[in-house]
């Protein structure tokens, strides 16, 4: 089965010529169908073109033919959708439309605005393309005697003034609830056009996201323009990639280095495998990014030690930082950083506590397991009272670390981390853990992002990600 997703918008019905609107205008007013008395006039559409027809508010077009369409089908025109259904036409040997189910996304705002507010000619309610539903029927009537599929309106019914058929979070979320209740039992083989221009911005995007999520490769969309009879199939791959590159970009945000690489793996490089003729270019980056994020996992795994190996073997100029007996120290420090922006604060409290009393250690092999940390800051750093930040470790931080992970209770808010290592915002937590490492170290780095090998490693892939040719 093939099926047909399309969208219709408020200029999507025209009408060829003015001679009959007044009088069919004028017995829907009779007939007291109209909500509105004082407005329903027609626009030319292009003033240079006598050809071009008419336009009027859909619900007011959709209200006054329901009830003419035998005797007055021919004065409305479908310049949009002639040029989908002639596509899908020719694309079945020019007999019949080649689809099996066709499905109408429509809108209706009846609960968005008052019986003031449509009073109102240019209020939106008379855009709604709802009333449309007995003309396009007796579209495919006319132009598709044959087709014995199925056709299926669904409307787009925002419940509130909020949202809205302009909101496009809010549209995105209507939509996606339409297609959930309603769309279902797809096959996996069947193949579905989606034309998804029509109608408000929000809705063409809410269509087209909805359709890819639902979908996927199955989608094909078809692009067209009203005034040019050529149709334009878009490739669902572009489509798919370009979604997939924004999830990846939003996963390396969040230092998510396995995320963005299982979407390489399963999708974007998956997706060009079969492409023989793949660029020499592309394939170097293809490496790269491998590499990068081979790396990057390592580092978020805390396998400091695979990591250097690996930094160093792409960039030589961190050799001379990873002979230091340092270095792992700040990693770890930034690893807080990292989970802290992750929302994971026991996590980031850890790494902080682990990458000071690491160096510690560090200097301190003699009597490695014998000392705690109070008496092993008095024996490595004799002058550690000449530090704040090294006086607050010892005499606090190492207490309440202590103290939270004997009692399980668990870190809910950032807060709590503030109070632990005495600081009173993320920029000063932040100062007083790179403050401790220098002090350990005797080195003067302003900051735990620009002390971290990982820093260039995350930048470096954020541009290649970020230039990624679709």
């Amino acid at each position: 089965m093939t099926i047909w997703i399309v969208t219709a918008g408020n200029s999507d019905v025209i009408l060829k010529e003015d001679y009959s609107w007044s009088r069919l205008y004028e017995q829907a007013q009779e007939a007291d169908k109209l909500d509105c008395w004082h407005f329903g006039s027609l626009n030319r559409i292009d003033p240079r073109n006598q050809d071009a027809g008419y336009s009027t508010a859909a619900r007011v077009l959709g209200i006054v033919y329901e009830d003419q369409l035998d005797d007055n089908f021919e004065d409305l025109s479908f310049p949009l959708l002639d040029n989908f259904t002639e596509h899908l036409k020719s694309q079945n040997n020019h007999k019949n439309l080649g689809v099996e189910r066709i499905i109408m996304i429509l809108t209706n705002q009846k609960n968005v605005f008052t019986s003031e507010e449509i009073q109102d000619p240019k209020c939106p309610y008379w855009q709604d393309t709802c009333k449309l539903k007995p003309i396009f029927k007796k579209y495919f009537q006319e132009k598709f005697s044959q087709f014995k599929g199925e056709i299926e309106y669904l409307e787009i019914e925002p419940s509130s003034p909020s949202e809205g058929i302009d909101n496009w979070d809010k549209c995105l979320r209507l939509v996606n609830r339409l297609f959930e209740q309603n769309i279902n039992n797809i096959n996996k083989k069947e193949k579905i056009f989606v034309s998804h221009q029509a109608g408000t911005p929000a809705i063409s995007s809410a269509v087209q996201f909805a359709s890819l999520a639902k979908f996927e490769t199955q989608v094909e969309f078809l692009v067209s323009n009203e005034y040019q009879k050529d149709i334009t199939t878009v490739p669902i791959s572009n489509y798919l990639i370009g979604l997939r590159i924004q999830e990846a970009k939003e996963l390396l945000d969040r230092y998510d280095y396995h995320g963005v690489e299982k979407i390489f793996k399963n999708h974007l490089w998956k997706s060009q495998s079969n492409n023989q003729s793949l660029e020499a270019n592309k394939t170097r980056t293809k490496e790269l990014i491998e590499k990068l994020l081979a790396i990057a996992i390592d580092w978020n795994n805390t396998n400091l030690g695979d990591f250097g190996k690996a930094i160093n073997a792409i960039n030589q100029e961190t050799k001379n930082r990873t002979q230091q007996w340092w270095w792992m120290g700040y990693e770890a420090g930034y690893l807080a950083v990292v989970r802290f922006r992750q929302g994971d604060y026991v996590e980031s409290l850890f790494h902080s506590f682990r990458a000071i009393e690491g160096l510690l250690r560090d200097r301190d092999t003699q009597y490695y397991e014998h000392k705690n940390i109070r008496d092993l800051i008095d024996s490595v750093l004799p002058n550690w009272e000449s530090s704040p930040d090294i006086r607050i470790f010892r005499d606090h931080t190492s207490k309440q670390r202590n103290d939270l992970f004997h009692n399980l209770r668990g870190l809910k808010e950032q807060q709590e981390v503030f109070e632990i290592w005495k600081a009173k915002d993320y920029s000063q937590w932040q100062n007083k853990i790179i403050s401790c490492l220098n002090f350990i170290t005797k080195q003067e780095f302003n900051s735990l992002e620009k002390a971290s090998l990982l820093s260039s490693v995350h930048e470096e892939l954020k541009k290649y990600i970020h230039n990624y040719d679709l």
